[in-house]
């Protein structure tokens, strides 16, 4: 910093702490992310969400959309977590509102969707998967109807019989 007036020596320390104090924000919030709390799947619940977004046109819902068929078995860990009212993959994130802007489920009331983070491994946290719910009267009551998407956002499924 040779040749530097004080005013420069400052700017270039206090532009120093700024990009530390950035980098240790970055890595703070990525080891929480890894470290976040997964949930267990029961047993009734595992059993009853081992569906696929692979869904044939002849079985569709009464929402029309096409029924889910043997998805990967992190669905029923959401389920599960959804149920108990967590613990959740994003505990910030999971449980809000979502706003169905795509319009690819029916159209409802404002906060009449809550959507859930499924894990999807071997993609980059938090990953595409989500679960939606409907109709929940508050957070961790039985929804009237789930929605599932490996995609986020660009297909839906419904899941049945869980």
């Amino acid at each position: 910093m040779k040749g530097l007036t004080p005013r420069g020596r400052t700017l270039v320390t206090v532009g120093a702490v700024l990009v530390l104090l950035f980098a240790l924000t970055q890595l703070l919030q990525n080891r929480q992310a890894d470290t976040t709390v997964r949930p267990q799947a029961t047993a009734s619940a595992t059993a009853s969400a081992r569906m696929t977004t692979t869904a044939s046109a002849s079985t569709t819902t009464t929402s029309g959309l096409p029924s889910c068929t043997g998805s990967p078995p992190e669905v029923a860990d959401a389920v599960a977590a959804v149920r108990a009212n967590g613990p959740y993959l994003r505990p910030r994130d999971d449980g809000g509102v979502f706003g169905n802007r795509e319009r690819l489920l029916p159209q409802r009331r404002s906060g009449y969707y809550r959507e859930y983070t499924v894990e999807a491994p071997g993609e980059r946290f938090p990953g595409p998967r989500r679960l939606i719910t409907g109709g929940q009267s508050r957070l961790g009551a039985e929804p009237e109807v789930w929605y599932y998407t490996a995609d986020h956002y660009e297909s839906f499924c419904e899941l049945v019989g869980l």
